[in-house]
């Protein structure tokens, strides 16, 4: 029995210990590093890009970012992870120091007065009870003495703040997990229909700037956005500047280029003239023939192998890479800058220009209104902290003594003046 007594008190020593580490500053502050470490991430570091993206602007450190998810920083396990043991920790702290504020609140509290400070003598008990009066104290009065108390439940309002950022964690947390996401691609002067919400939303036009080393700076989608009741609204958006319409969010998230393929016939006519991608095909049945866009090269350099590398997405020195195949069977390679030909059989064949395409993540986020609801609390926590905290007054035998959780002195000044002007 007595073993069975000491087991359950050693539980008892062990869970208590792990709660107070759970709950302690020390692990806050660890946790809060991280987090602002992945905002920081998410902030300087393009979101939601290809994975092609980041292997080829980050060299060296593209794998990692990819292995960590660090290219959606925001929607990534760590981080998920993290926000999740911080609102434990906040959690803990708050029921933690929950019981203490609970007894501040019962009107026989009164905390300890100093004889050192915060001290008037000489004043009148008619004077000092006229003041609590006049300023709406709660008045108790027993064996001579006068206690006062106002504003109890201020003390209240850390653990407001704290059940606040609580939710804003958690919000931020079930929004990541039960969000959903599509990517839209456009180029300028497409559009794209969102039925349920009820609005088209068109790309007005897409451009980039770069470093002086070439490397995109930042990239810029203008958009408009048509609602059905003939309202129409235009704003633009880049890396970490979203736009938002109707419960959605859109973030931009990578962008790529579209080249125009022209096969002119042996008579003349124009049988082919449209779009197509780096990496796409295309095939021209009379001939048996595929066209193989290899790759677009805003800025070509020639790499190990003489084979053609992307120096920059700056259109400086642009060419195309195509591959010919009859058959199935390779029949021709070409470098060919835009509006050159290829002479093949009957067909004159040339990519004439480029255009940059926008790749928008279009995002419907659940937990707008928790969000909404956590500043709501915060803000009502933080003014009931600096606004609305308790003051106490306790007078005996013609000394009153004030004490204050905030601006102590200013508020023993302001009663100090008041008591000595009714005398």
């Amino acid at each position: 029995m007595a073993l069975l007594i000491y087991s359950r008190l050693d539980m008892k020593k062990r869970t208590s210990k792990i709660i107070r580490f759970a709950s302690s500053l020390k692990v806050a502050i660890a946790l809060l590093i991280l987090i602002a470490a992945y905002i920081v991430i998410g902030t300087l570091l393009p979101q939601h890009s290809a994975q092609s993206f980041y292997l080829e602007r980050y060299t060296k450190t593209g794998p990692l970012i990819l292995a960590l998810s660090l290219d959606k920083a925001y929607s990534s396990p760590l981080f998920v992870t993290l926000l999740i043991l911080f609102s434990v920790n906040l959690t803990l702290c708050t029921i933690t120091t929950l019981k203490g504020q609970m007894r501040q609140l019962k009107a026989s509290f009164f905390p300890a007065v100093s004889k050192s400070e915060f001290v008037i003598e000489g004043v009148d008990e008619a004077a000092a009870l006229s003041y609590c009066k006049q300023k709406r104290f709660k008045i108790e009065q027993q064996d001579g003495e006068i206690r006062a108390g106002k504003m109890r439940y201020g003390v209240l309002g850390a653990a407001i703040t704290h059940v606040g950022i609580i939710i804003l964690f958690l919000g931020g947390a079930i929004g990541t997990m039960s969000s959903s996401e599509e990517m839209v691609t456009l180029l300028p002067g497409n559009q794209h229909r969102f039925e349920d919400q009820g609005f088209t939303l068109t790309l007005d036009d897409f451009s980039m700037t770069f470093e002086e080393s070439g490397a995109v700076k930042q990239y810029i989608s203008s958009v408009t956005v048509f609602d059905d009741d003939g309202t129409r609204r235009s704003d633009k958006l880049w890396v970490n500047k979203p736009f938002h319409h109707k419960g959605l969010g859109f973030y931009q998230a990578n962008f790529g280029w579209t080249s125009n393929l022209r096969i002119i016939d042996g008579s003349g006519q124009t049988v082919v003239d449209g779009l197509m991608r780096s990496g796409g095909s295309y095939f021209h049945q009379p001939n048996h023939l595929t066209i193989h866009l290899y790759g677009y090269y805003p800025e070509l350099g020639i790499g190990h192998g003489d084979q053609p590398v992307k120096m920059s997405d700056r259109e400086i020195d642009p060419y195309y890479a195509v591959i010919l195949y009859e058959f199935g069977e390779p029949v021709g390679s070409y470098i060919l800058a835009p509006n050159q030909h290829i002479h093949y059989e009957d067909l004159e064949i040339s990519f004439t220009h480029s255009v940059a395409y926008t790749g928008l993540l279009v995002r419907k986020d659940l937990s707008y209104p928790i969000v909404l609801l956590s500043f709501i609390i915060m803000i009502a926590g933080l003014f009931a902290s600096f606004y609305l905290y308790p003051r106490f007054l306790l007078y005996k035998e013609g000394t009153l003594y004030t004490s204050s959780r905030r601006n102590g002195w200013v508020f023993h000044q302001s009663v100090k003046s008041a008591v000595k002007r009714k005398d």
